[in-house]
């Protein structure tokens, strides 16, 4: 591959043209790829999936099975990879999906056709044909509507396009076959137009790891702000296919050689393990001396289990006797518990009555209070009279404080009030004259057997005058209807009917013209307030408010008036409860105190029994356990059971620390019998000495099985001299096959080395914004350093046996390298090479530093880095045109936009990103071409979901009559914004 301004006879492979039919949200886009272009347009829209479908076009691939490995269609937003039926879905939604890209090369133009493949699940086919879009695209969208923008082509489908390509060109093909298409693709047959016919990426050698190199450039190309992780692969990637000797890969039978060291290590383990275990061998006759002396304690501990037996039966029965006098004793303490419970339950009760009691007579006592206030206010009139007046106030000012809210209520007042006047001044008359008359009142003229009856019905019969002495007929007739009520306790019964008797009263007439004066003037001041309009809007608010108070005053009072009558009673029933109650208290008091007497006594009577019958169970449950120890140490050593005692221990003898003397001692005895047994097991265990027959994991071996065991390891132990004289002979022999492996891993360490040198040599020079120098550093795996280096200082010619690192790291090497390969296993690149990083210089520094740069300078060092890559695998003299992708083109510091599209032009590259309308206008500029992707619709599109349009070439920037070079003026009139 050479720089764009090659000499003409360079070989130019290009790609012109990108174009997607019903796919990746868009109805029909064309965009032109052969130059710098910038697609803009709203957020998730789809222009970010219009760039990555040239991977479909570049990889030899034919269905998104596996679409991660094969495409790595990456989602921004969420983080992660797209699913393969989620890519699938995306750019094959429908029968009418088709993605073409038209390309140029030696032996002229052609075009590439995607299509939906329906024949197995998540396929696509491919169609190459050898003429210039500008013929295809009639197949694909009709252009020639009314509006310019165009139409769907009617009844597309593959059937009848691959029918048309065939008419086009007797040279269209249908390929499918990944082979096949690898050999199209990537052909570097210069000079065979039929075998470079449809080559996009012509490859320097056609093998199977230069093509897998040229896979991971590609993914690269799209991903241009890539980790050290993909560099890393791509860097490995070349490596691998540039080995070329067979020193690269291991020429000896590595598995033979792991067994055969794992054989002799297992020997040495073996040996070592001998040696290791002599002490034990020692120290196991020691134990079966012991053992002899220790067989004594065996009979004391039958005599201890006897005694224990004997105390259990004699703590029994004094047992019993203490629980029951503590039982006895706490029962008794229980009742009279539970009767101080219930005193105090009674006096908690009476005392919560006598607290509502009080409650009660503080409320009558307040409610009585307030009632004789009220009412002496209001003279001899009844609490009847005295609630109508209340109430005929409170309707007053709530409708006074109606008419200050409201002008309208105010004129349904005013005429209220002078109604109201007029009827008090009526009343005043009327006073005035039942005054003049109040003489000859009816109980000033009839007797008291006469009056007090009629008065219970209603007083005010009483209270009227007629003016005038009664004459002799009326007094008769009242007084026989006065006759018809029977006096009762507490009136007069009128049939079935009593009316409770009343005290005669004297009109007091000053206090009624009082009452109705004063109701006159508060009329009066009323009807001032509400008819004075000059200061009513000044004073509204404190009218209102004094209104508030008022009525909350009178509803105060309606409330008193109603608690009144019930107050004295109230009164008086919990004042007579609260007597009852205190009475009562005062007998639970002292009843309380004889029983607390009682709980004292018995309090202490029942602590001495608890004390004794707790100092029984302490000694019961002391032997309990004792019992239950001994039952542990027959259970342990079952041979205990069936020793007999000469005499029983005696119950004051049997204690704790007896037992404690006596397991101590069992135990010491079987200890030295289980190290006997443990010592001769574990020698088999480990492989010293071989029980066959198995005698020896017997609960009790043989004397005759340990005496054999003895001698064997006896023997075993006697001939270890001569055993490591012929392992050492056997260790040298396997050591000098270490050589051979130590050459491969020295050849594989010293390639990375080259190319990382040849790379460093080809970067001279180059100058990337403000940096001066740059350069790169490969970094290997630390196991395959260290393999390398430890291969390099190990002495294969010796008598040991080599480092156990050595041969960890070897098996992990040949995990993680060789896998399940066959014959000559190479090494893997991918997973020596671990990183790449980059050591930059600027202008006038010193050193390099290895500090990172940013996103921008990042891509461009990255880009810089492929090309060099890039042109290791092409074939050389090859010149490209080829679209680099950088999405999101606001990562890129704007002042490095000038030196990016420069450094871009001459290796090849057209910039082909993307961004929306908040891109910069310098920006915009410095590109030269923007294509604004969504501001067209169709009404006649392939699939309701997909109408947005672009096609007919870029807008941008030029001098002169250049813009006629490149812009297809068709459809200047139709870029007006569109409401999406």
């Amino acid at each position: 591959m050479t720089d764009s301004h090659s000499s003409p006879g360079a070989f130019a492979f290009g790609i012109r043209r990108l174009v997607l039919v019903d796919s990746a949200g868009f109805c029909y886009v064309e965009i032109p790829v052969d130059n710098h272009g910038l697609i803009l347009g709203p957020g998730n829209l789809g222009k970010s999936s219009l760039l990555n479908s040239l991977r479909l076009f570049l990889l030899p691939e034919n269905n998104f099975r596996n679409s991660r490995k094969k495409f790595a269609f990456r989602n921004a937003s969420a983080g992660s990879f797209y699913s393969n039926e989620e890519s699938y879905q995306h750019y094959f939604p429908s029968q009418f999906s088709f993605l073409i890209m038209e390309a140029e090369n030696p032996a002229g133009t052609h075009c590439q056709i995607l299509y939906r493949d329906n024949a197995s699940q998540l396929s696509y086919g491919r169609a190459f044909v050898p003429v210039n879009y500008d013929q295809l695209r009639p197949l694909f969208w009709n252009g020639e509507d009314d509006e310019g923008i165009g139409q769907a082509v009617p009844e597309l489908s593959f059937s009848r396009l691959s029918g048309a390509l065939k008419k086009l060109s007797k040279d269209t093909r249908l390929v499918n076959d990944p082979a096949k298409l690898k050999s199209m693709l990537y052909s570097s047959e210069l000079m065979n137009a039929e075998a470079v016919r449809y080559s996009v990426l012509p490859l320097g050698e056609s093998d199977e790891r230069r093509v897998q190199s040229l896979r991971t450039l590609i993914l690269l190309l799209f991903e241009m702000k890539a980790d050290d992780r993909a560099m890393a692969n791509a860097v490995a990637s070349i490596i691998e296919a540039d080995k070329k000797f067979v020193d690269d890969a291991f020429d000896f039978n590595i598995d033979d050689f792991l067994n055969r060291h794992d054989q002799l290590k297992q020997q040495q383990i073996q040996f070592n393990r001998i040696e290791k275990e002599r002490p034990r061998f020692e120290k196991l006759n020691r134990d079966y001396q012991a053992y002899q002396h220790l067989l004594r304690t065996q009979h004391e501990f039958a005599a201890f289990r006897d005694g224990v037996a004997n105390g259990l039966q004699e703590i029994g029965v004094k047992r019993q006797k203490a629980l029951d006098v503590y039982n006895d004793q706490n029962q008794t303490l229980r009742h009279v518990l539970q009767t101080l419970k219930n005193l105090e339950q009674e006096t908690s009760s009476l005392k919560g009555e006598i607290r509502s009691a009080e409650r009660r007579i503080k409320q009558a006592e307040q409610s009585q209070k307030d009632g004789d206030l009220l009412v002496s206010q209001y003279g001899e009139m009844s609490l009847q009279d005295i609630e109508n007046i209340q109430r005929e106030e409170l309707e007053g000012r709530r409708a006074h404080l109606a008419a200050l809210r409201s002008a309208a209520q105010a004129e349904i007042r005013l005429a209220e009030i002078q109604r109201k006047k007029q009827d008090l001044n009526h009343k005043l008359v009327s006073l005035k004259d039942r005054e003049s008359k109040q003489k000859w009142q009816l109980q000033n003229q009839l007797d008291e057997a006469t009056a007090a009856p009629l008065r219970a019905v209603d007083p005010r019969l009483m209270m009227a005058s007629p003016g005038q002495d009664l004459d002799a007929g009326s007094k008769a007739a009242i007084e026989a209807f006065a006759r018809l009520f029977v006096p009762g306790a507490r009136g007069y019964d009128w049939f079935d009917t009593e009316y409770r008797a009343e005290p005669a009263r004297q009109a007091n007439f000053a206090d009624q013209r009082q009452r109705l004066e004063g109701e006159l003037n508060g009329l009066e001041r009323e009807w001032s307030e509400l008819s004075d309009t000059a200061n009513q809007e000044h004073d509204r608010p404190r009218l209102i408010e004094r209104t508030e108070k008022e009525i909350r005053a009178i509803e105060k009072d309606l409330e008193t008036l109603r608690r009144y009558p019930a107050a004295e009673t109230t009164l008086k029933d919990a004042t007579e409860e609260k007597l009852a109650a205190e009475e009562l208290l005062a007998k639970l008091a002292e009843q309380g105190e004889q029983e607390h007497e009682k709980q004292d006594a018995l309090t202490r009577k029942a602590g001495n029994a608890k004390a004794e019958k707790e100092r029984i169970e302490e000694r019961e449950r002391e032997l309990a356990g004792l019992s239950r120890s001994v039952a542990t140490v027959e259970h342990r050593f079952p041979h205990l059971k069936v020793v007999k005692a000469e005499q029983a221990m005696t119950v004051d003898e049997v204690s704790v620390s007896t037992f404690d003397d006596l397991q101590a001692h069992l135990d010491d005895l079987e200890e030295r019998r289980r190290s006997i047994l443990d010592h001769l097991r574990q020698f088999v265990y480990l492989g010293i000495h071989e029980d066959s027959d198995g005698e020896l994991q017997k609960d009790s071996p043989s004397s005759s099985v340990i005496r054999e065991a003895f001698k064997s390891l006896s023997d075993l132990f006697a001939g270890m001299i001569e055993r490591w004289r012929v392992l050492e002979e056997q260790i040298a022999i396997h050591n000098e096959t270490v050589a051979s492996y130590r050459q491969a891993l020295k050849s594989n360490h010293e390639h990375i080395a080259r190319f990382e040198s040849q790379l460093n040599r080809e970067l001279d020079g180059v100058r990337i914004n403000d940096l001066v120098e740059i350069r790169v550093d490969i970094h290997t795996d630390p196991k395959f350093r260290n393999l390398v280096e430890e291969a390099n200082n190990i002495d294969p010619y010796g008598h040991q046996l080599q480092s156990d690192a050595f041969y960890d790291r070897l098996r992990v090497f040949v995990a993680d390298f060789f896998g399940e390969q066959g014959g000559n296993k190479r090494l893997t690149m991918d997973k020596v090479i671990t990183g790449i990083s980059y050591r930059t210089r600027k202008e006038n520094a010193v050193g390099l530093d290895k500090k990172g740069q940013s996103t921008s300078t990042t891509a461009l060092i990255n880009l810089e880095l492929v090309y060099r890559l890039l042109k290791r695998v092409l074939y050389p003299g090859v010149q490209l045109s080829f679209p680099m992708v950088l999405d999101e083109l606001a990562s890129v510091d704007i002042s490095q936009m000038p030196s990016l599209l420069e450094r871009l032009g001459k290796q090849g590259f057209n910039l082909f990103s993307a961004a929306t309308h908040s891109a910069s206008a310098e920006v915009i500029y410095l590109i030269g071409r923007h294509l604004e992707v969504g501001q067209m619709r169709t009404a006649r599109p392939y699939s309701p979901q997909r109408t947005l349009v672009f096609w007919g070439g870029a807008e941008g920037f030029t001098s002169g009559d250049g813009l006629s070079q490149w812009v297809d003026q068709t459809q200047n009139s139709l870029l007006e914004p569109a409401n999406e």
